[in-house]
């Protein structure tokens, strides 16, 4: 199997951020090493093992640590099982996957399943949405609330902005390796005070053969058949998946739909001062 990096020096880094994350949220965890018919999957687990669990989902390459950070308050009265997306820059196995048939389904289900839990609420971010989207078409019983947090799989972003504010400097980043083109780029999704995003995404685009391929946008009949609720939080800024699009075609998409959230003056990628904002309404939803 060919590897998703271009060479181990770059891997290592990546892993080393990866754990460099995890330690800096000070959480007890365990990491469960997942087998499927895909290879292996990281799951860490963390949070009232008496609680509701919730699984998630995170953006691409983001890896389960970055996810925890964001909601790491719902630990107090929930279970959160973090997974590390397959065929990513997680600790997961470098299996990429097919996006157009049911291969994310069946891989998410699996763990699931050998997870032992038969009913959860469920958080995709992002990329991570669009696998969410993609198991509620495949098997959507296991899954109790649904919430999608600036999701992929409803809409996707302005052709010309996107060229402008993202393909034109990740080009001359690309060509030059210089971080003021770097940060032109990051500028477009990422809080301009984060460094610790700043250095993940040079280590990506450096060290990892990045996955451009565009997740399906979902119809409303992949989802007639699912009846749960679910909660939408969007942000107003983002340039991947605009707030404003998404909100307008989960309404035409979802007859289950229940609240879309907006999240104001915030990117693709929330600054840490909207975490809390985040768990407040997560929780809201879920209680």
């Amino acid at each position: 199997m060919k590897s998703i990096y271009k060479n181990e020096k770059a891997k290592k880094a990546i892993m080393s951020l990866y754990d460099e994350k995890l330690s800096s949220l000070n959480i007890d965890y365990v990491a469960l090493d997942i087998e499927t018919q895909f290879g292996n999957t990281r799951v860490i687990k963390t949070g009232n093992s008496k609680g509701k669990p919730i699984i998630l989902f995170h953006g691409i390459n983001a890896g389960a640590p970055l996810t925890l950070e964001a909601v790491k308050e719902l630990r107090d009265d929930y279970q959160l099982f973090a997974v590390d997306t397959i065929g990513q820059a997680t600790q997961s196995a470098e299996t990429v996957l097919n996006i157009k048939d049911d291969s994310y389904a069946l891989w998410a289900d699996e763990v699931v399943e050998k997870l032992n839990i038969e009913n959860a609420n469920y958080i995709g971010i992002s990329y991570g949405a669009y696998i969410l989207q993609k198991l509620i078409t495949h098997k959507p019983k296991t899954v109790d609330k649904c919430i999608f947090i600036v999701p992929s799989g409803l809409v996707n972003g302005n052709f010309w902005e996107s060229l402008t504010k993202l393909s034109f400097p990740l080009i001359r980043f690309m060509i030059t390796k210089k971080d003021h083109h770097l940060k032109a780029f990051t500028k477009a999704f990422v809080p301009e005070n984060d460094e610790f995003m700043f250095k993940m995404q040079k280590l990506l685009l450096l060290g990892v053969k990045i996955d451009y391929r565009r997740p399906i946008l979902l119809t409303k009949k992949d989802v007639l058949h699912f009846k749960k609720p679910i909660f939408i939080m969007v942000a107003s800024d983002d340039i991947f998946f605009p707030g404003k699009g998404a909100e307008k075609r989960s309404r035409e998409i979802f007859s289950n739909l229940k609240e879309v959230y907006f999240l104001k003056n915030t990117k693709h990628m929330p600054s840490k001062e909207t975490y809390p904002e985040i768990q407040m309404k997560i929780k809201e939803w879920l209680n």
